[in-house]
């Protein structure tokens, strides 16, 4: 398939998911309005810096003032005050459900030590919950899925073993309307394997998912939590297919949220594939449904977090749903508040959205 061939099935199945409300193949979302109603909330947390620079890095040297320059970065970028805003955007949408992607947990130990690094430097998770719950907004961790576990030696000033395990996570509302009934996760068969030259071996980006199903009054459905992979559209596609051949596979109702690093706009049209896939395996993308000529951009806001608000130029935190499940109202957010030295909560925008259950 070229190029050309692929963005015109790409606007084409955009373009589907709108007409198919304008013609009452969905119902319209004000004829939703007595059913019971989720609404549900999609978070980048953003890990703290560029991966790229110690995965392209060619000598030992290089390796360990990129390693470094990596830690020095996370520290600068203060997740403790970007939790504050993170839990402050939870705190004012209430969503039932919380679907997190790099959900960071940075680790260090003695450079060049065999064994596994294990003095915790940043738990992501377990500050931003500790923000919800001093806010009186308190959240349970329903599912955690490990991802991506990395350790590579950094030098000065550090001149430690730096270790990242990203992980994705989903939050449900403590006490709130919606009721686990059992939980599930995995990670992925295909993943992206880097070689690293400098130390002889190679660096695997793990990536999955992570679902529950929720009980809510009478209705049933399946929340889904992923983060695609970032940096190889044809790793994003058979991912984005193990995910409709896995817990996208089921006959009730779905939702599926999260960073899928992809989307039917991007300048590149390998990296539309992913999108093209979930959208042609019956997911229904609610952007277009509700916002028909608003591209939605989510991403991104720079390394530093201090790029304009207006920066953000694709659309790839999305809201997808399949089955008896009806897009209300939805908003892109992120932009209301900063850190006190200037930065955003995150690179990305996060994605709200209120869905009714008919």
């Amino acid at each position: 398939m070229d190029g050309r061939t692929r963005f015109r099935l790409t606007r084409l199945v955009t373009a589907a998911a709108v007409v198919a409300a304008s013609l009452g193949l969905l119902p319209a979302p004000a004829h939703a309005e007595t059913g019971p109603k989720v609404t549900v909330l999609t978070r980048n947390l953003y890990l703290g810096g560029d991966l790229t620079p110690s995965m392209t890095a060619t000598t030992l040297p290089a390796f360990l003032a990129a390693n470094a320059a990596l830690l020095s970065h996370v520290d600068r970028m203060d997740f403790p005050a970007r939790a504050r805003l993170v839990a402050a955007e939870i705190r004012e949408r209430k969503p039932d459900l919380v679907g997190l992607q790099e959900v960071a947990l940075w680790r260090t130990g003695p450079l060049g030590d065999p064994a596994p690094a294990t003095t915790l430097r940043y738990d992501y998770l377990a500050l931003l919950m500790s923000e919800l719950a001093s806010s009186g907004h308190p959240y349970d961790v329903a599912v955690v899925q490990n991802e991506a576990d990395l350790e590579a030696p950094a030098g000065a000033p550090h001149n430690k073993d730096a270790r990242l395990t990203m992980r994705d996570v989903i939050l449900v509302r403590h006490g709130g309307r919606v009721k686990v009934t059992g939980t599930s996760s995995g990670n992925f068969v295909h993943n992206l394997v880097t070689p690293l030259p400098p130390v002889g071996g190679s660096a695997t980006s793990t990536r999955g998912w992570t679902a529950v199903d929720v009980q809510q009054g009478s209705r049933t459905y399946r929340f889904v939590n992923t983060h695609l992979e970032a940096f190889h559209p044809g790793v994003r596609v058979l991912q984005a297919q193990e995910l409709l051949q896995g817990p996208l596979r089921t006959t009730g109702r779905v939702i599926l949220l999260g960073d899928l690093n992809s989307g039917p706009e991007l300048p590149d049209p390998n990296n539309r594939l992913a999108y093209v896939a979930l959208v042609g395996g019956g997911m229904i993308d609610i952007w277009p449904v509700l916002h028909p000529g608003d591209p939605g951009y989510t991403s991104g806001l720079g390394d530093d977090l201090d790029q304009p608000a207006g920066d953000v130029e694709h659309r790839i935190d999305m809201v997808l749903v399949k089955g008896a499940v009806v897009p209300v109202s939805s908003e892109v957010f992120g932009t209301e508040r900063q850190t006190p030295d200037g930065r955003w909560a995150s690179d990305h925008l996060g994605h709200a959205a209120v869905l009714a259950l008919p």
